[in-house]
Order: C-alpha cells, then sequence, then structure tokens
C-alpha cells in the first residue's frame, strides 16, 4: 500500500507541472501562475492541520544562530515551481522530469559526501558511483540520442536547449535541497505538516512580492475573465496531495525506497502527459530510445538510493 503512494505521489508530481503549465498560458506569466498555485496549497494544508492535530509545535526552533538555513525551503520552492513551470513548455513533459530527476540524485550525492544540510556523511559506494553511471547513461538515451537523428532546424533548437537543459538540472538540486531542508524543519517542529505550511507560506509571500514588482498580479483576474478558474486548483492540489503521501509513506518504507517508486511515478506520467498532450500540452513523440533511458534511469536510481 505505501509502495503505491510512492508510485501515486510521483505521478502526481508530474500532474502539477504540466497542470501549472497550463494555468501560465491562463495568466500569461509564470509567477502569476506559482502564486496561484502556491496559495491553493498553503490553504488546503491550513484546512488539514485544522481539522487534524499533528502533535508538533509551530514555534519551534527559531533562528538561533546555527538553524537558520532550515527556514530556506520556501526560497528553494520558488525557484523549483517558476522554473518547471517555465521549463514544462519550452523540454516538454518528459525532459521536464529527467533532469531535474538527475539534479536531484546529484544534490542528494553531495550533501551526504560533505554533510550538508545537517545529514551524516556517509562515502560513496562502488554501487552507487555504477548506479551514477548508468543514470547517465538513460539521460543521454533520452535527452541526446533522439536529437542526433533530427534535421537541421531542429537541432538548432536542440542546441539553444542546451542552456535550458542545464537549468532544469539546477532545478532538480535546488528541489532535493528543499527536501532536506523541509525535512529538518519537520523533525525539529515535530510536524512535516508545519514544516511543509512554513515552507509553503513563504514561498506565498515571495510569490506575491515578486508578483506585485513586476506587475502581474492583475493576470490572475483573467482567470475569472476566461472562465477557467479550475485550472487555479489542480497545481496546488496535486501539489497537497504529494506532500501528504510523503509523510504517511516515509516512515514506513524509508526516504530512498519512496524516491525510487517516485521517480518511476514521474517517468511513467510525463510519457503519457508527452505522448498524449494531456493538460492541453504539446504532442510529442516518445521514441523507443527514450523507452530504455528512462529504464536504465530507474535502474541507476535504485542502485544510487538503495543498494
Amino acid at each position: 500500500m505505501y509502495v503505491l503512494a510512492g508510485l501515486i505521489a510521483g505521478i502526481l508530481l508530474s500532474m502539477q507541472t504540466a497542470s501549472n503549465a497550463r494555468l501560465r498560458s491562463h495568466v500569461e506569466s509564470p509567477f502569476a501562475s506559482a502564486l496561484i498555485s502556491c496559495t491553493v496549497s498553503f490553504l488546503l494544508v491550513i484546512l488539514f492541520l485544522a481539522v487534524r492535530t499533528t502533535g508538533g509545535n509551530m514555534t519551534g526552533p527559531v533562528f538561533d544562530g546555527s538553524s537558520w538555513w532550515m527556514y530556506l525551503g520556501g526560497f528553494f520552492g520558488v525557484a523549483v515551481l517558476v522554473g518547471c513551470i517555465v521549463l514544462f513548455p519550452l523540454l516538454g513533459a518528459v525532459q521536464t522530469t529527467v533532469l531535474p530527476i538527475f539534479g536531484q540524485i546529484l544534490m542528494g550525492i553531495l550533501a551526504d559526501a560533505f554533510g550538508w544540510f545537517g545529514s551524516v556523511k556517509k562515502p560513496f559506494s562502488v554501487i552507487s558511483l555504477a548506479g551514477v553511471g548508468i543514470l547517465v547513461a538513460g539521460i543521454v538515451c533520452v535527452v541526446i540520442l533522439p536529437g542526433r537523428k533530427s534535421n537541421a532546424k531542429d537541432a538548432a533548437v536542440s542546441h539553444k536547449s542546451a542552456a535550458w537543459q542545464v537549468f532544469a538540472v539546477l532545478i532538480g538540486m535546488a528541489s532535493a535541497a528543499q527536501a532536506a531542508v523541509n525535512g529538518k524543519l519537520g523533525v525539529c517542529l515535530g510536524s512535516p505538516l508545519y514544516a511543509a505550511a512554513s515552507s509553503i507560506g513563504t514561498v506565498v509571500v515571495l510569490a506575491f512580492l515578486i508578483n506585485a514588482r513586476l506587475g502581474t498580479l492583475k493576470n490572475i483576474g483573467r482567470l475569472y475573465k476566461k472562465r477557467s478558474a479550475l485550472w487555479a486548483l489542480p497545481g496546488g492540489s496535486f501539489g497537497v496531495a504529494f506532500i501528504l503521501l510523503n509523510t504517511v509513506s516515509v516512515p514506513v518504507i524509508g526516504t530512498g525506497t519512496l524516491m525510487v517508486f517516485s521517480v518511476a511515478g514521474q517517468l511513467f506520467c510525463s510519457v503519457l502527459i508527452e505522448q498524449f498532450g494531456w493538460f492541453y500540452s504539446e504532442k510529442r513523440q516518445v521514441k523507443e530510445i527514450q523507452i530504455i533511458g528512462l529504464l536504465l534511469m530507474m535502474l541507476g536510481v535504485i542502485l544510487v538510493k538503495v543498494m
């Protein structure tokens, strides 16, 4: 059951990105889309906290000089949320899933190796090294090899996408950092939900300030005019469901196992979104070499996170 929860969590994460990207087309701003999505998420988390006793302490350790970095989750969250919204129409569902996953794994390895975010230092094993190699091979199959048979025009577009692909890896690293920071904050506050509320609340404030500075708050009103306000709901609700499923599953099956099945869900859903154009996204034919690459990625993630 908990394994299934991890799989569903990954599916919801991919659906959140696609939904938020669709929302962007209505409000014509990734920052306005991010504000709507994270506001919905924040309200749902607060509602959940209001009807359930978590036993935590929202006023837990405040800036004591050594744990200030625990409150940076919201800053990472803004970068991840806006970054994925921007990347989705540029790279498609599969690459917007695959490249950040590589960034997450990379950040996880670095955090373990150097003890970042308060984690215990862990030696980098030969199996983990093999897993990273297989993971990179999978990414090459998904991202690079399909473009080798493209025409000159597609090759030029692919070349221009290289910077965005690097950005996608950095977004994945920020996502892993956010998860690590929120995890530590959840332990200190006595509840991962309090940590989620703190992190998402920070994202709401930052997104509001950014939109106010850019003058894009007025774009939100276009949802009502276009009678498409329902697109404001799925992204935020998917995000909250992802957080709750992780909260329930991690204590039972562990972070490593959860990540494996979450990645499987993300990859599976991203293929369907790109193949069939779900959420009104651009249809892109998924090639056989990409399917092979996705399977290699799964094997690499298993070797890195579980073995």
